[in-house]
């Protein structure tokens, strides 16, 4: 009887002192891969309603209540939960920082404790289309008998959990929005584009981005100068403004760009605009978002993944405006961007 209690004497010592000897705090990161493209899987992380669905942070208890913040109030954007569970608890998750399709960051506040957790989650996109992400969590320090829990149950490892549920959204999503027509930002695909008639304004110009929108605004402001009626407005829909890349001269770094809009049949067009003719074939397209100083990079992601695909792409390329640069934020501006597919 002694021994047994020396036993259970030990023990008790043993469970009182051995958080000593467990982290205080975590500090750790995981990386997963998504076969989705960069902006979908950047809106399921940003868009709290769509991050609820997948997550299992609160998932044990199928009963957990959840609330959200307006989704107008960019910078207060939160998700808080209710739970009966003491494994869930009440909670609440707060956006505190995001790049469009770069980052998320968080803030993990849970009842009753003083500090909070905090999450960054980077995504990157891969040469073939797919996304990278890397989370990093970066917990409080945790009261000393709570060690056991962040031993046996780190947080980040519900992350781990999640991934197989994001996987699953997102395969969902995109065939949807595939199906609607949705291009989402890193999405590549192959496309047939017929031939496309344009009303547009030759002009040349060189590689640089300020001097290239200087001239599509110089064009545009022709063709829709000579188009406006008398009430200001149009009699024919215009559609989304174009511009056509071609005769690119790399040594004398020049080119000649076409900016208009679709062909307006039995017009009378006036000697500073033309006809021009795309070209029907196959063609390989993206939608660039964000500044225009940042298109370099969307093109050479283009080039990456063709080689990752084999095959190559022509030195033309079609842009199609999705909003107006001069009145959109940079980070929100968008245009469908097509090069044509090289033929043997």
């Amino acid at each position: 009887m002694k021994q047994l209690n020396l036993f259970f004497v030990f023990l008790i010592a043993l469970i009182g002192l051995y958080p000593i000897f467990l982290p205080s705090k975590i500090e750790e990161e995981l990386t997963y891969e998504l076969e989705a493209p960069l902006g979908l899987v950047y809106d399921e992380f940003y868009n709290l309603r769509q991050f609820s669905k997948w997550e299992q942070l609160t998932k044990q208890d199928t009963l957990t209540v959840k609330r959200f913040s307006d989704p107008q109030e960019e910078e207060k954007r939160s998700m808080t939960w209710e739970s009966t569970d003491a494994a869930i608890g009440d909670g609440k998750l707060t956006m505190t920082d995001f790049g469009i399709n770069q980052f998320v960051d968080y803030q993990i506040e849970y009842e009753g404790w003083d500090k909070k957790d905090d999450i960054h989650v980077k995504f990157t996109p891969s040469k073939t289309g797919k996304t990278d992400i890397i989370v990093s969590y970066v917990s409080q320090e945790v009261p000393y008998f709570y060690r056991y829990f962040i031993w046996f149950k780190s947080p980040l490892k519900k992350f781990e959990e999640s991934f197989a549920y994001l996987q699953e959204s997102v395969k969902v999503r995109l065939e949807k929005e595939r199906k609607e027509g949705k291009l989402n930002f890193g999405e590549f695909r192959l496309v047939d584009l017929p031939k496309t008639t344009l009303l547009t304004v030759k002009k040349e110009t060189t590689f640089a981005e300020k001097d290239i929108m200087a001239k599509v605004d110089q064009s545009f402001e022709a063709i829709y100068k000579s188009l406006i009626n008398e009430e200001d407005s149009f009699n024919y829909d215009l559609g989304f403004p174009h511009v056509y890349y071609t005769s690119m001269d790399e040594a004398k770094k020049k080119m000649v760009i076409y900016s208009g809009v679709n062909w307006i049949e039995d017009l009378t067009v006036n000697k500073t605009m033309q006809k021009t003719v795309i070209p029907e074939g196959e063609y390989l397209l993206t939608l660039h978002q964000g500044p225009r100083s940042r298109k370099k990079q969307t093109i050479e992601a283009m080039q990456r993944y063709a080689k990752t695909k084999k095959f190559q792409l022509a030195d033309r390329q079609l842009e199609v405006f999705l909003n107006d640069p001069k009145e959109t934020d940079s980070l929100h501006l968008q245009s469908r961007i097509y090069i044509p597919i090289k033929k043997d």
